[in-house]
């Protein structure tokens, strides 16, 4: 932003979007910020030990950084935190940005220690590094490389135009309106998608797994919840497993499908159907065969439905 009345307009148009978010922060809470004039793809790397990161994709050619600082759960105003532990830097260079902060003391003191957070406006155009240990990931309105790590939190995408590699050792992981390959591992939470094309792998050792609107090649796996496989366009490979749950699989009935079903039960309508059919297997062809559908549970029934 070149000047107060666009940087007015930026934090009015951000409480707008976070509150449809659920985030507390407005405009009112921002320590510090920094505009950067850019033009064209825009490589963005946040870091931080002891927050969240969201960076956002506006229309504008430029990244606009906005620091928040937190102690004990309340906003700190500008000027008033004592951060001579924290290396804190906010960079350009030609079209990479940066905001990165270092923690220096050896212990860490949650109570006499900072919360810092960044939301970043960015230009659509901008692929993306971001990591935290303490605290959530967004990510939203962006084309390029999504990469997402936190050891704390829970990891948002939305509108995204690229390939993600998300990964969390304590949260969920909710995707929605996707173009492009999934990597997503979550150590602790469940794991969401609606409405994503390309190819899809996602993990979970402590939640189910609910998959909408998929179009492309889907792996899911699972030790402590059920999987929900909704596939519009299959592509080459269905392959779910999980170990404390059900499997549904909802795939387009017209299509040919080559199964490979194990479960306590297994139920499904298999007309045109070519193999080995028992109460808790299914193996053979369906249509004449073609995608691989590859469902495993040790604590469910696996069941397959159609659009």
């Amino acid at each position: 932003m070149k000047n107060l009345c666009k940087t007015g307009a930026l934090a009015a148009g951000l409480v707008l979007v976070l509150a449809g978010l659920g985030y507390a922060q407005s405009g009112e809470d921002v320590y510090r910020t920094e505009n950067f004039s850019v033009s064209g793809a825009v490589s963005l790397e946040v870091q931080t030990s002891g927050g969240s990161i969201q960076v956002i994709g506006s229309n504008q050619d430029e990244v606009t950084v906005e620091m928040y600082v937190r102690r004990r759960g309340n906003y700190i105003e500008p000027g008033e935190a004592d951060l001579s532990d924290y290396d804190i830097e906010i960079t350009q260079n030609g079209n990479v940005v940066k905001a990165i902060v270092d923690h220096n003391s050896r212990g860490w003191n949650w109570n006499d220690n900072y919360s810092i957070s960044f939301i970043v406006y960015a230009p659509q155009e901008t692929r993306t590094r971001l990591k935290t240990s303490g605290g959530s990931l967004t990510a939203k309105n962006l084309t390029g490389t999504q990469e997402l790590k936190t050891s704390g939190g829970s990891i948002t995408t939305e509108g995204i135009e690229g390939e993600m590699v998300l990964n969390t050792s304590g949260g969920s992981i909710s995707m929605k309106d996707i173009q492009g390959d999934v990597d997503a591992r979550t150590s602790g939470g469940t794991i969401r998608a609606d409405m994503m094309v390309g190819d899809v792998d996602v993990r979970t050792s402590g939640g189910s797994i609910r998959l909408s609107g998929i179009e492309g090649k889907v792996e899911a796996r699972t030790s402590g919840g059920s999987i929900n496989a909704e596939v519009l366009a299959p592509s080459e490979l269905i392959e779910l497993r999980t170990s404390g749950g059900s499997i549904t699989i909802t795939v387009p009935r017209e299509l040919g499908y080559d199964l490979d079903l194990d479960g306590n039960r297994v139920y499904g309508s298999l007309e045109n159907f070519s193999g080995e059919m028992e109460k808790d297997e299914v193996r053979g062809s369906l249509n004449g065969g073609g995608v691989k559908i590859k469902a495993k549970t040790s604590g469910g029934s696996v069941r397959l439905e159609y659009l």
